[in-house]
């Protein structure tokens, strides 16, 4: 236990060993720019960033307008615009994706999205994991697209790979060559659909009603670090677990680099897997617990509000379409109350 919470003191101190600037917000707009000389992290509902930053600036916020400069960028966000320059790579993860023409990325691009838009160049090569796609910019280098609806109508493109069971419309464009992929969408009846949606859920509540029978005091941590919980406090621990599931990585991919903190960073990395595993079933136990205080008012069960919470969070992120929205921000918010419980009461 002492050794993650050193683990946990070694991340709070990275940002500022990074020179990092952070900049949070629940309720207000942010509307910044300015000149940072080191990495940045922006949290608020509607963010527009114009800043010029000399290292990464990850962006999170429900409406994301990107329009600064940055050597690298990690964007999270429900509706994302990028009007911005992204000096090396990027990492793009939200519902409704714009790349516009004004944007520019000299490097790679990975975007994981529901509706992704491309009008502005991306000088290498980008990889797209989206349900439609439509590209009319320019990619110098590598389109790989796995989505089922693709339109790419007066794009310039180096070498163009997607699905072939995706609905494609390609024309008007130049494209140097195409390569058509396996398929990635397989037909499920929704009979189907249902058994596989119960045997998850069965297996979520079975594994949720171990760990609180073997650990229950982990529950009751939980429940007195959230006697007055709200809607900020919801908020404070999604930006949270945002900001361990990039940092994280980044400690690990520092610690390889020596040989005397490797088993080190094999140790970070597989907690971090782990906790990303787990991370839905908490979110899971503190919406039950938010249900059953304010719904329910009966003596608290923490078995009875963990399965309460947990089918509630199983059924929205079953929802099509939606439902990789909500599992994002449940892994976010899980990863957050992880990492509460080994904050001092």
């Amino acid at each position: 236990m002492k050794k993650l919470k050193y683990l946990l003191l070694l991340l709070l101190v990275v940002p500022m060993i990074a020179k990092a600037d952070v900049n949070t917000s629940a309720d207000d707009n942010i509307d910044e720019e300015k000149t940072i000389n080191g990495s940045s992290a922006i949290f608020g509902n509607n963010v527009t960033t114009n800043n010029t930053t000399e290292g990464i600036e990850a962006v999170f916020g429900n409406n994301v307008n990107y329009n600064g400069t940055s050597d690298y960028s990690l964007i999270f966000g429900n509706n994302i615009n990028v009007n911005g320059d992204i000096n090396n790579d990027g990492f793009i993860f939200g519902n409704m994706i714009n790349i516009n023409e004004n944007a520019n990325i000299n490097r790679d691009l990975i975007i994981f999205g529901n509706e992704v838009k491309i009008n502005g160049k991306i000088n290498r090569d980008v990889r797209i994991y989206a349900t439609s796609v439509t590209i009319d910019g320019e990619i110098t280098g590598k389109a790989i697209i796995n989505a089922s609806i693709i339109d790419i109508d007066g794009a310039i493109i180096g070498s163009l790979s997607y699905n072939k069971d995706a609905e494609a419309d390609i024309s008007n464009s130049t494209i140097d060559e195409t390569i058509l992929t396996d398929e990635i969408f397989i037909e499920e009846t929704i009979v189907d659909q249902v058994m596989n949606f119960i045997i998850n859920l069965i297996s979520t509540l079975v594994l949720f009603a171990a760990i609180c029978l073997i650990i229950p005091q982990l529950f009751r941590r939980i429940n007195k670090k959230n006697e007055n919980i709200n809607a900020l406090n919801f908020f404070s621990l999604f930006g949270f677990g945002a900001l361990s599931l990039i940092l994280i990585p980044v400690i690990s991919l520092l610690l390889f680099r020596f040989t005397f903190t490797v088993s080190l960073a094999l140790l970070i990395l597989a907690l971090y897997v782990i906790a990303i595993c787990l991370s839905m079933l908490f979110t899971g136990y503190l919406l039950g617990l938010v249900i059953w205080r304010n719904f329910i008012k009966k003596e608290e069960n923490s078995l009875l509000i963990g399965l309460l919470g947990i089918s509630i969070i199983s059924i929205l992120t079953a929802i099509p379409n939606l439902g990789f929205v909500f599992s994002f921000i449940a892994i976010m918010i899980g990863m957050g109350i992880i990492l509460q419980q080994f904050r001092k009461d």
